[in-house]
């Protein structure tokens, strides 16, 4: 009687143990199954950029994360822009873009990321998201003169004259001799 006692006892221990495993184990195989929402790694308030938030969108639902995964995302947004800079110099715009996306996803506060975004969609002869870009590098470093000049010559596209004008201006106030932003200036005011 008391073995019996004994057997009931242990199995029952036994499948308490279980049960309450149970859950957690169901937990982590269904979390490696689901598709996961990552976290959202930047908010911009130059989000309007429908490519940009095209490219966070893709990566806001991911599957589990392979180990090249998780290496990149040890990367700092320096590798992206120097990934983005050998795409840009082959003339591969999308890899490019892709590159600088991906790097202003780690650091959206990286004035170069946006600057070398608005070049490629200026090369693309998209202006409105090239000034948005342009935009967001100045507004990020408004000490480089050619961070003005590249509003100055987006604006000018769109045929934005008083932002170009007021862009320029700002762009020959910090470099008064350079040729290059005197002719844009001189483009702009004479339509």
């Amino acid at each position: 009687m008391i073995p019996e006692i004994i057997l009931v006892i242990s199995i029952i221990g036994i499948f308490v143990i279980i049960v309450r495993k149970l859950p957690d184990a169901l937990k982590n195989e269904s979390a490696e199954l689901k598709p996961q929402k990552a976290a959202s790694f930047w908010r911009n308030p130059f989000k309007t950029n429908k490519k940009v938030a095209a490219a966070e969108e893709q990566e806001a639902v991911s599957l589990p994360k392979t180990n090249q995964e998780q290496r990149q995302e040890l990367l700092s947004d320096q590798v992206f822009l120097t990934e983005g800079d050998q795409y840009l110099h082959a003339g591969k715009l999308k890899e490019a873009e892709r590159a600088f996306l991906r790097g202003v996803a780690k650091n959206p506060k990286n004035p170069k990321l946006y600057n070398r975004l608005g070049a490629i969609y200026l090369k693309q002869d998209s202006y409105r998201d090239a000034l948005e870009a342009f935009e967001a590098a100045r507004d990020f470093d408004s000490s480089k003169a050619s961070r003005h000049y590249n509003v100055a010559l987006a604006a000018w596209h769109l045929k934005h004259r008083s932002k170009a004008r007021k862009a320029i201006s700002q762009a020959i106030l910090l470099e008064p001799n350079s040729a290059r932003y005197l002719e844009l200036k001189e483009r702009i005011e004479n339509g």
